[in-house]
């Protein structure tokens, strides 16, 4: 595969980049591990203030139905799962890349919690992926436009307005504007952090990824499931500012998935309260 691989240039052109998810780094390393101990666990979530006080918070509210009050980090973990514990993590460090946090940015995070509840439903039912893998994929794929909206939010402001009035396509518009388009800004940002390989890959090529298909089949799926799984949230306009009309039993992703039309419709229909449910769990 010819990777994109100047990303040192393109992060230095970036300006001043977010620092990287030290705590969501660790509690990931960590949940790979086969003889994980909740202790473990509890001392890397208590490195972070705010993901403590969030995750007490998710804890102790209604969702989990406690009969006695959570006082502890070790067992807040317990009540809210692991997989509840690595989201939360990821979650919070992608809002806290945003410099500011109005309504543009608000789209944005929306839409990476949408894409990252679709690639782990779709990866699960459609692939042999890792559904966490496939997750935090979704999560940071368009990670490039948070660095970009820092870098210049008047000038994103204005890639956005083009590309809404249909003078533009918006890697075009972003390439116009600022010399880079977003997926390869967002995989240097992950080549920066260290991120897994395929996940770097992924990033830079989920517009482009059905050559990949012989090179790199492990990638050219996980870009298919997040193709896919960004038709989910355009469908139901999750980031943007109205739905668009697609069948998504159609959708390019579908289709290099070589999907069962059946097991999309199922997939749509349980996707957005299951979207829903976590945006107001961690909004909490």
């Amino acid at each position: 595969m010819n990777m994109f691989s100047d990303f040192e240039t393109i992060t230095k052109s970036m300006g001043e980049l977010p620092p990287s998810p030290i705590v969501a780094t660790k509690l990931l390393e960590l949940l790979r591990k086969p003889d994980l101990k909740i202790k473990e666990l509890a001392n890397a979530v208590s490195l972070d203030p705010v993901i403590s006080a969030r995750l007490m918070r998710i804890a102790n509210s209604v969702f989990y139905q406690q009969m006695k009050q959570v006082r502890t980090v070790d067992r807040a973990i317990i009540v809210v799962g692991e997989d509840a514990l690595r989201n939360l993590a990821l979650e919070y460090s992608l809002r806290s890349t945003h410099k500011t946090y109005g309504i543009m940015e608000r789209k944005l995070w929306e839409n990476s919690i949408g894409c990252a509840v679709a690639s782990r439903m779709i990866a699960e039912r459609l692939t042999e992926i890792d559904k966490n893998e496939a997750y935090l994929a979704g999560l940071q794929h368009h990670i490039g436009k948070v660095v970009m909206t820092n870098r210049d939010k008047d000038l994103y402001t204005e890639v956005i307005r083009i590309v809404e009035s249909g003078k533009g396509q918006l890697r075009d518009v972003e390439r116009g504007l600022f010399a880079y388009s977003h997926e390869v800004v967002g995989a240097a940002l992950l080549d920066h952090w260290n991120y897994p390989k395929s996940i770097v890959n992924a990033t830079l090529y989920h517009h482009d990824f059905e050559k990949l298909r012989t090179e790199s089949p492990e990638v050219f799926t996980l870009c298919a499931v997040l193709c896919l799984a960004s038709d989910f949230c355009s469908h139901f306009g999750i980031g943007r500012s109205e739905p668009v009309e697609i069948d998504l039993t159609l959708s390019r992703g579908s289709l290099a998935l070589e999907a069962n039309p059946m097991i999309i419709v199922e997939l749509a229909e349980i996707f957005h309260p299951v979207f829903v449910k976590e945006r107001h769990l961690f909004l909490s």
